[in-house]
Parts: C-alpha cells; structure tokens; sequence
C-alpha cells in the first residue's frame, strides 16, 4: 500500500469514527416518584411511594438510593434515616413508612446528586413532590443542590397546612 493510499485510509477511518460516535453531553442522575403504587404489583404492596432511578450510564442499584423522613412531632424536629427496597421491576424501588404516624413529614430522597423533596398530608399521603433543578449556562436544566434550610421551610409550610 502506498503512502497516499494509507493516509486516505487513516482519514477516512478518524471521519467515520467521529460521525459514528458524536459527543453525547453527560447528564445527572435523575429520579421520579411514583404515588399512588399499583395495589396489584406485589413487590410494591405496601409502599407508600416508588422510587425511578435513572443514569445515563447504566442501572442503577439499591445502594444508589438513600434518604431521610424530617419531621415535626409535638414541637420537635425529628429526622429518621429512610430504607428502600428492591422491586420486581429494575432502577425501581419502595419506601414503606418507617417514621411515627403522628406529626407532619418530609421526605428528602437522594440519587446521587440528585433530590427529590415529597411533602405528606396529615393522613401521611404524598401531598407534592418537587426535584429542585437550575438552569446552566448552556440553558440546560439540571438538579440542583437542596439546603438545609429549603426542607425546614417545606416542614414548616406542610405543618402549617
């Protein structure tokens, strides 16, 4: 092969390469709750709410989920670390109460960087589900960091309800 041949080779290999991988942008974790839960999905039964995990990357795993229910009983903030469990259905996970029925409750769930803040009724029922999200500088909306002090004003406007 000669010399031309072979840079026409190696020009047209690089060209198909990048038209055949274009830059894909890289995005958050992202995740959705799901209220009412099917009665019917036996996995679920139970559950007050299922979690959807997603990445970009591939599944995602229980481990990959975390959270906590911040409360007001009687005037005193309490905070109850949360534990999901696995489903039949994959990157979809259940929460079943696991903090008093008495007082108002807010559920803060984490994917990753990724939270979902879930305010519940007085009969412990999602009442509203928000994903806190920014707009980057490219305009993209992505989830944002949730503070402390945006679930203390959520309990404080779900108490007061």
């Amino acid at each position: 092969m000669n010399r031309r041949s072979l840079l026409a080779l190696m020009t047209l290999s690089v060209a198909t390469t990048a038209f055949a991988t274009p830059h894909i942008p890289k995005w958050p974790p992202w995740l959705s709750i799901e209220s009412p839960v099917n009665p019917y999905d036996a996995s679920a039964r139970g559950a007050l709410l299922l979690v959807h995990a997603t990445f970009r990357e591939g599944p995602s795993k229980l481990a990959d989920v975390t959270g906590s229910a911040e409360g007001m009983v009687n005037g005193a903030r309490r905070s109850v670390q949360l534990r999901f469990e696995n489903t039949n259905r994959p990157d979809v996970y259940a929460l079943r109460p696991q903090w008093p029925a008495e007082g108002r409750w807010v559920l803060r769930i984490n994917l990753r960087s990724t939270t979902a803040l879930v305010a519940l009724d007085p009969a412990g029922h999602v009442a509203s589900i928000q994903v806190p999200t920014e707009i980057t500088g490219a305009g993209d909306r992505v989830p944002r960091a949730v503070t402390t002090r945006e679930v203390d004003s959520l309990l404080t406007a779900t108490a007061r309800r």
